[in-house]
């Protein structure tokens, strides 16, 4: 199945601001990053090893993503949603091309294009993933 144009787009945001180890220095790398990590967890190990530092990461991508001058109310509101679904990690949602997941990274990659100014992001000291 071929990629999406905004599965493209992660993957290009993904190999230019997200380092190979550690928290990214921008918001829109770290936010990239973030989606990231959070998928790994759930699609490659079921959320086995999902703690306090996935809660970070969605902590990260709600302050970040719910954002209206990028997304409407309702748009803002599936955030959250999905968020939360990725929060009850017990169940995680690997299902397909439709889960809070694949969602999420689409709104991250719409967040980052509309972003084109690189912001920059402190590192977070209590985050070790």
């Amino acid at each position: 199945m071929p990629a999406t144009p905004w599965q493209s787009e992660f993957k290009r945001l993904w190999s230019e601001l997200v380092p190979p180890f550690g928290q990214a220095k921008t918001v829109q790398g770290e936010l990239i990053r973030a989606i990231g990590r959070l998928s790994e967890e759930a699609y490659q190990n079921h959320n086995a090893n999902f703690d306090q530092d996935h809660a970070i990461l969605c902590q990260f991508l709600r302050d970040n993503l719910k954002d209206p001058t990028v997304f409407s109310a309702e748009e803002i509101q599936h955030i959250d949603e999905w968020i939360d679904r990725i929060l009850d990690s017990k169940r995680p949602d690997t299902s397909g091309p439709g889960t809070c997941f694949s969602h999420l990274a689409e709104k991250v990659v719409r967040w980052c294009e509309s972003k084109k100014k690189l912001l920059p992001h402190d590192l977070d000291a209590s985050l070790n993933r």
